[in-house]
């Protein structure tokens, strides 16, 4: 009998391999994990247009694999992700997912990630970054550094940016677990996700920044182990 799969989306600026700590405590349950065209693996490929586009993509990537056990797990944009890839699994009429985590983004528009001239933009990108924990200290003044990851953020910000929760269409029974920290998505916000999860939502805080899953993985993969049935 195989493993129940959790298929993972990772944030923005991100690769597959941010989640190669938590794989290591999920016992039981297969990751797979994807990154986004020009990040990773897919350095090489162009940036996506738009949000949809990346959604079209990573339903691509998951719906021949999908089979009677698995769960979607997105970390901020992820979160994203994985909630228009849960709305292409139901207009396909696939096998539902029997849970959907979700973490560090909150479901509404980011319209403060637009507005922003050409000479201002890619220093409020480098400080958003640098904020969220996400560039060591050592990295953060390193020209070669930004050289190569500037545009992979500011591509992905660009999407989020114009992305519109208003036009979400999804309305769903499928079990959540919402992952947060009161400094980064407050409660009060991440309970908007009950807009389109109906059914069984439940809230896990943590401790941290916006990356607190580097420091709570463990914990994270015990929750994700309990709610997908892996227990042993």
């Amino acid at each position: 009998m195989s493993e129940p799969q959790l298929l993972s989306f990772t944030y923005a600026g991100g690769t597959k391999a941010f989640f190669n700590e938590i794989e290591t405590d999920l016992h039981g349950i297969e990751l797979v994990s994807f990154d986004y065209a020009g990040h990773g693996e897919r350095h090489q490929e162009p940036f996506y247009k738009d949000f949809d586009e990346l959604a079209d993509d990573m339903f691509q990537k998951i719906k021949n694999r999908l089979h009677d056990d698995y769960a979607l797990f997105g970390y901020s944009m992820g979160s994203v992700t994985a909630a228009e890839v849960l709305k292409r699994i139901i207009n396909a009429d696939l096998s539902l997912p029997s849970h959907i985590f979700l973490c560090a983004h909150e479901p509404h528009t980011k319209s403060e990630l637009l507005g922003f001239r050409e000479d201002e933009l890619d220093e409020w990108v480098k400080d958003r970054t640098i904020r969220f924990g996400d560039v060591p200290t050592k990295l953060q003044n390193n020209r070669v550094f930004w050289r190569t990851y500037l545009p992979i953020y500011r591509a992905d910000y660009s999407i989020i940016g114009n992305y519109r929760f208003e036009e979400l269409d999804l309305t769903t029974m499928v079990p959540l677990t919402v992952f947060y920290s009161e400094t980064d998505t407050p409660l009060s916000e991440m309970r908007l996700w009950e807009k389109y999860f109906i059914n069984s939502v439940e809230y896990k805080r943590f401790d941290g920044n916006h990356f607190f899953i580097r420091e709570h993985h463990a914990e994270m993969a015990q929750i994700i182990r309990n709610r997908m049935g892996v227990n042993a």
